[in-house]
């Protein structure tokens, strides 16, 4: 079961590389003399974080060194120190990364036109003139 999931998670995580690509595409063909979003470019640049993490939960299901299961990741002691290197590097950490990149997007968008902004551009009035 936890692999199933883990698939779909990584399985989403292929989509999402489709649909911030795609995003780029569309914004450079709209506004050719423009940069990319800044918010475009931290989700491209947070998208290996979470394949890596989705490869990892695949792998910690179908792989016993990665396993939890597996009485020989144990020691005297508790978990060896392989298994929670590999734990932290491509579980816990690009799961910071990540979440840590994410709120960076609240930076990048503080600018963006507001939702009363776009509708209004769309109908090509003022926006801070309401109607009655």
């Amino acid at each position: 079961m936890r692999t199933v999931g883990q698939s779909i998670f990584l399985s989403i995580n292929i989509f999402l590389l489709y649909c911030i690509l795609d995003a780029i595409r569309q914004s450079r063909e709209e506004n050719p003399n423009k940069r990319t979003h800044p918010t475009l470019l931290i989700l491209l640049a947070i998208w290996p974080c979470l394949c890596i993490r989705g490869l990892y939960g695949v792998m910690s299901g179908v792989l016993p060194a990665f396993n939890y299961f597996n009485p020989d990741n144990y020691g005297e002691t508790g978990l060896k120190d392989s298994f929670l290197a590999s734990e932290y590097v491509m579980g816990t950490t690009m799961e910071w990364v990540s979440c840590t990149m994410l709120m960076l997007t609240y930076i990048t968008s503080q600018n963006d036109l507001k939702k009363a902004d776009l509708q209004a551009e769309k109908e090509n009035k003022d926006p801070l003139v309401m109607e009655a």
